[in-house]
């Protein structure tokens, strides 16, 4: 039933009451419709006829014809709001696949797609957006550089294929290593990093110790085969802002680079802290 057939329907017996005559609803196009008492509507699906035999007088037409104007009004605005409402749901609907597209395209564009670790780009970005908040509020941010050790050995001894479900399995661990607020990536090749966001460099050794274990007691099984791969880890932060100006995320990256060859050369498979001694060691002198 439309509005305009509802609304009839409901002022049908006070119509009769204030007229004084018995009255109907009949459709617009019956025979009753065409007979001197009845009153057609604005609207063609209804028309009011007179049960008493009696014609209409020109003010109760006129009255009948204002009360159908406010009703097809009503129903018009009605389809207009029903008409918004839809293209509303739709543009919420458009909108709603856009954030989940966009999503999509977020995730896929700052992921590994190897590990599924995050990738060097939005860990940059992350080490910048760090720093800068260390620097505004005073924050510490500390960073894990992660190798894993003789992997070219893997590559050469079971090759590329072997030497790439290592890194996932590796990647995995990692992640699963990780504390929920932490940003484990890829940085390139075997080489990881985590972004420990609000945490003290003097506190980085205990999550960086946990993280090694974890990656030396975890095998990734190749067939009949386990390969078992350590990893050594070089760990930097900064636990207020520098007196002489912001530390650059390359710096920061440095610092951590440095103490993992640290690492490396002091036997791999090990946890390594920044110390200002490290900057007479040349970075990248050691074998991986």
């Amino acid at each position: 039933m439309s509005i305009v057939e509802y609304a009839a329907a409901r002022i049908l017996s006070p119509l009769s009451a204030l007229l004084q005559k018995p009255l109907s609803l009949v459709d617009s196009h019956s025979p009753e419709a065409r007979q001197a008492f009845s009153v057609r509507s604005p609207i063609p699906r209804v028309s009011i006829v007179s049960n008493d035999g009696k014609p209409f007088t020109e003010d109760q037409r006129q009255l009948l014809h204002e009360i159908f104007d406010v009703i097809r009004t009503a129903e018009e605005n009605d389809a207009r709001f029903r008409e918004l409402e839809h293209r509303m749901l739709t543009l919420q609907r458009e909108n709603l696949d856009l954030v989940v597209r966009n999503r999509v395209l977020s995730e896929v564009t700052t992921r590994d797609t190897l590990t599924g670790l995050y990738n060097r780009w939005y860990v940059m970005e992350k080490i910048e957006s760090e720093i800068n908040r260390s620097v505004r509020h005073g924050s510490p941010v500390s960073l894990l550089m992660i190798d894993i050790d003789h992997f070219k050995h893997v590559n050469d001894s079971y090759g590329h294929a072997v030497g790439d479900q290592v890194l996932q399995s590796f990647g995995r661990t990692l992640r699963e290593s990780c504390r929920v607020y932490d940003v484990p990536g890829r940085y390139g090749g075997e080489e990881f990093c985590v972004v420990l966001p609000e945490t003290r460099i003097g506190h980085t050794s205990v999550v960086a110790e946990r993280i090694r274990t974890r990656l030396a007691e975890t095998p990734t099984v190749i067939g009949d085969e386990s390969i078992v791969v350590t990893a050594s880890i070089g760990a930097a932060g900064l636990d207020s802002p520098p007196e002489d100006g912001i530390l650059s995320p390359s710096a920061l990256l440095d610092r951590a680079d440095r103490a993992l060859y640290s690492a490396k050369s002091r036997g791999r498979n090990r946890v390594e802290m920044w110390d200002n001694q490290l900057l007479d060691l040349p970075p990248d002198t050691v074998n991986h």
